[in-house]
């Protein structure tokens, strides 16, 4: 039977062992909930619905079928408000009868990570009808209001960087909303719906070797994975391009931190670790396409800021572009003397492309405020990910 992994603490149950939050609010009981507080530490914990375990028949658990219902014993009302049998936070009732896709973003400090979330939700809303008719929308279930999805997004990434034009600021290390997943639904007009879960993390989780285990379990369960790649950080580029900030951390410390972790832990979760589609993303391509002078011997081939997603304006999705450009940068590699970073990628990973992105089109101002923005191919890692894992998409044949 098909396990569910909840988006909050990755933990997996079957679908017949999800638990009922009471949903009656302002007639039954309202209560603190000490496994949710556990989980969250709060100092302060709100008062919530109670947790219903409901029945549980013989057939659905047999068949690990996902209960409809609850009844709170309190109130007597029914809930359809389900929950993690083991974190007690909200999570979609769709994703507990259906599979949902977790696709996780990772990257060292300074790589871009929020201003990549942001933008690529953003191209979504955008332009998810020229993917097969794809509509997202924002699955708002948590218990608290503020932390829901939508509101979320809305208030700690599309605001900053759309309406008020400011980079947002880094995410800590400590921070406790990177713990609160944005979760979307895609779906399309065969009735095929998935899940994306994205994470907000600080880099420095996977940068010092300490907190790897407990920030890799995320990974462990994710079905894909966008690593966040700073181009800034090559340096080859960054001297090239006169940068006079130095290198702070290098990616392929991020790549030797997880490969340690895997390779010596579980063999099982490590080789499904290592089948899994892996994007690499280069973050700020602007930079190195609007300064051909600079890299007039080491450019990459076949791309150009001009040259934007062909599917963008409708047309079919050309799997041919992603192969091209991840060949394409994957040469430039070469050239910048990366070679042995390409090497350790497909001595491990089976399912790993290239991409180049830029997720404001531009470089923000010295004080980091943005004049326009316009992404560059922010799309692309996810589509190819999606068509990866089997999701209906207008692919054109070749």
């Amino acid at each position: 039977m098909s396990k569910v992994v909840c988006p909050f603490c990755f933990e997996q149950f079957e679908r017949s062992e999800v638990e009922f939050r009471c949903g009656n609010v302002g007639r039954c009981t309202l209560e603190k909930d000490q496994v949710l507080e556990r989980f969250w530490g709060g100092d302060d914990p709100k008062p919530v619905g109670i947790p219903i375990l409901p029945k549980r028949s013989f057939f659905r658990s047999i068949m690990g079928q996902c209960p409809d219902f609850a009844i709170c014993p309190k109130c007597g009302e029914k809930s359809y408000l389900t929950i993690c049998p083991h974190c007690h936070n909200r999570i979609p009732k769709e994703m507990v009868k259906k599979k949902g896709f977790i696709i996780s973003i990772i990257g060292a400090r300074g790589s871009g990570k929020t201003i990549y979330i942001t933008t690529l939700i953003n191209e979504l809303m955008r332009h998810g009808c020229n993917l097969g008719d794809m509509g997202i929308t924002a699955a708002n279930v948590t218990d608290d209001p503020k932390n829901n999805t939508q509101q979320r997004y809305e208030r700690d990434f599309f605001d900053e960087l759309y309406r008020k034009k400011k980079c947002p600021g880094q995410t800590g290390i400590t921070d406790r909303k990177s713990r609160i997943p944005l979760i979307y639904e895609l779906s399309n007009p065969q009735k095929k719906s998935a899940y994306l879960v994205f994470y907000d993390t600080a880099g420095e989780n996977f940068v010092d070797i300490k907190y790897i285990a407990e920030n890799v379990k995320f990974l462990k369960e994710s079905d894909a994975i966008i690593f966040l790649l700073d181009t800034f950080a090559v340096p080859y580029v960054h001297d090239k391009l006169g940068i006079k900030e130095d290198i702070k951390i290098r990616y392929n410390l991020i790549i030797d931190n997880l490969l340690t972790y895997f390779k010596e832990g579980d063999p099982t979760i490590r080789d499904a670790h290592f089948q899994k589609p892996m994007a690499l993303v280069f973050s700020k391509i602007d930079a190195i396409l609007t300064n051909e002078d600079k890299f007039e011997d080491t450019s990459i081939a076949g791309m150009s800021i001009s040259n934007n997603s062909n599917y963008l304006d409708g047309s079919p999705i050309l799997l041919s572009d992603f192969n091209s450009i991840s060949a394409s940068i994957q040469g430039a590699l070469s050239m910048w003397e990366e070679n042995n970073f390409v090497t350790t990628i497909n001595n491990h990973y089976k399912n790993a492309k290239y991409f180049g992105i830029s997720a404001l089109g531009g470089q923000p101002t010295p004080s980091k405020n943005i004049s326009e923005i316009r992404p560059y191919r922010v799309l692309d890692p996810l589509v190819w990910i999606l068509h990866e894992l089997g999701y209906s998409l207008p692919i054109k044949k070749q």
